[in-house]
């Protein structure tokens, strides 16, 4: 294809060019790598790159969880009380999240560790065979491996933030024709214009509907949700910035997908109507 549009118009012909070099499966490959290093020698050159330990944000919300299952709050006090500047240990995701939160909180026994380790592995594996299954072209593996190789991407998995389960939900939106996992994006609802991800499908107006009836058990803890975001400080629109290459991920590798990827055979040529 890129041949073809130099053709037919000379000035296009170098960058037509550039697009088949990168398209190559070698130099894609060795882009890839290049990219996924850089993190790995920063570790190796500069003492203590993560300052947090491993689990932090896991550990935090499990313990949030808990205090809540036992008749407390899941908010912290000062987050109810008045203005605060928003810091590392405040609670800031909405009270749906308790679905997510509740079975890693309550498992006893040895069952501890291998909840542990379906916090991780779970997102993870789940994006990772969605990006397998779109087989997304080797013109975007570099930029695939930015998203992964981001510092936030990496410091965010290390202490084990809810926000990969948004990336999981957005990667289970984008497989397919269906859009239901899509508002599941909102688990993280600064991460909002991702959760709009094929909004004019019926199948995410249905994803939309089954997030709205899990909302409801929890009606008064979203007063007390309301009222922390109303009271925190230096927060705002672009409070998740730093997390958007966790979304863009599997949305690169859908944008990059190879015909037929990741959907029934015949699927990219018209839209779906689920």
């Amino acid at each position: 294809m890129a041949d073809d549009l130099g053709a037919h118009d000379g000035r296009s012909a170098p960058a037509a060019r550039a697009v088949a070099w990168l398209d190559r499966r070698g130099v894609a490959l060795g882009l890839s790598v290049a990219v996924l290093a850089v993190p790995l020698v920063f570790a190796a050159l500069v003492p203590h790159p993560l300052e947090q330990r491993p689990g932090v944000d896991f550990d935090l919300y499990r313990d949030a969880t808990n205090r809540w299952l036992s008749g407390g709050s899941f908010y912290e006090p000062y987050q109810l009380a008045g203005p605060y500047e928003i810091r590392a240990g405040d609670i800031l995701y909405p009270p749906v999240a308790l679905w997510l939160f509740v079975p890693f909180a309550v498992v006893a026994g040895p069952l501890p560790v291998i909840a542990t380790l379906a916090w991780w592995l779970i997102p993870l594996a789940l994006t990772a065979g969605v990006v397998v299954a779109l087989r997304p072209r080797p013109l975007v593996w570099p930029l695939l491996a930015l998203c992964a190789s981001n510092p936030t991407t990496i410091l965010k998995v290390w202490t084990g933030n809810p926000v990969m389960w948004s990336m999981a939900a957005m990667a289970l939106a984008v497989v397919g024709s269906s859009r239901l996992g899509a508002p599941f994006v909102l688990l993280k609802p600064s991460l909002a214009p991702f959760a709009l991800f094929g909004v004019l499908r019926r199948s995410w107006w249905a994803g939309a509907a089954v997030l709205a009836a899990l909302s409801v058990p929890f009606l008064g803890l979203w007063a007390d949700w309301l009222r922390s975001l109303l009271n925190s400080r230096g927060g705002g629109i672009l409070y998740s910035s730093l997390e958007v290459p966790f979304l863009l991920l599997p949305l690169v590798a859908w944008l990059g997908r190879r015909r037929g990827g990741g959907g029934r055979p015949g699927a990219a040529r018209g839209p779906a109507r689920d």
